[in-house]
């Protein structure tokens, strides 16, 4: 039985209720996930006093989204100007292309990373946040349903005033990457921060990306934690 086979069996049958265990979380939690928690809480704490939302594009089923929600209750419980958006197909990867199977590392399929349910269900995790929270008469938390290529134009569109904070690309794929630095990077002030993962790795398509909408690379101070590595970011 491998690490994380033995992680679940012991989740299951480890003592106390369901409610004690959420509670006692880092018993159950590997290192690379409290890895995880600390990166994204230094990114929020990196961006403290820039005005904006932060967005994921790319949610899966919802770990990074409902970090950065939980972190933001805790840390600005009274900062109602910066929203936690969530952007994802919610049938996983779409629109791949050359750039993205370049990389011998990782066989990109269509349908990848689709977390089937995974809308619906946070959903429900929204409403459960919503009941613990100061200013709760106010949408903190947000998913947007579809393609990126559609509907990060008109999120920007719909939304004249939104400002960006923190931009968290976690899609991995070329189309989608690029749209978002095209409609969401213009609107980030000085300060900012855009992460990303699988740079210098998995994610060529993304790399792409980056070099076509924000400049060449040697123009960017990239950046990355020691304890986890995956995700790159640089500061605007």
């Amino acid at each position: 039985m491998d690490v994380n086979e033995r992680r679940q069996k012991y989740f299951v049958n480890g003592v106390g209720d369901t409610l004690e265990k959420l509670n006692s979380l880092p018993r159950f939690i590997s290192r690379q996930n409290m890895g995880k928690l600390l990166c994204y809480n230094e990114l929020f704490k990196m961006t403290e006093n820039v005005l904006g939302s932060i967005l994921e594009c790319g949610v899966y089923y919802g770990n990074g989204f409902m970090t950065y929600a939980n972190i933001a209750a805790a840390l600005e419980p009274y900062n109602y100007q910066c929203k936690v958006v969530g952007f994802d197909t919610f049938e996983g990867d779409v629109g791949l292309t050359s750039e993205d199977r370049v990389n011998p590392l990782v066989k990109r399929h269509e349908g990848d990373y689709n977390a089937e349910g995974s809308y619906t269900d946070l959903r429900e995790a929204i409403e459960i946040y919503d009941g613990d929270r100061p200013l709760n008469h106010m949408e903190k938390l947000e998913l947007v349903d579809g393609d990126l290529t559609q509907t990060a134009p008109k999120y920007v569109e719909d939304n004249p005033s939104l400002t960006v904070r923190v931009l968290h690309l976690s899609v991995n794929i070329y189309q989608p990457t690029k749209a978002a630095l095209e409609n969401f990077y213009p609107l980030m002030p000085k300060g900012s921060v855009v992460a990303i993962h699988g740079i210098n790795h998995s994610a060529s398509g993304a790399t792409r990306a980056i070099k076509e909408v924000v400049g060449d690379i040697n123009n960017l101070e990239l950046k990355v934690f020691d304890y986890y590595p995956n995700i790159t970011y640089f500061v605007v």
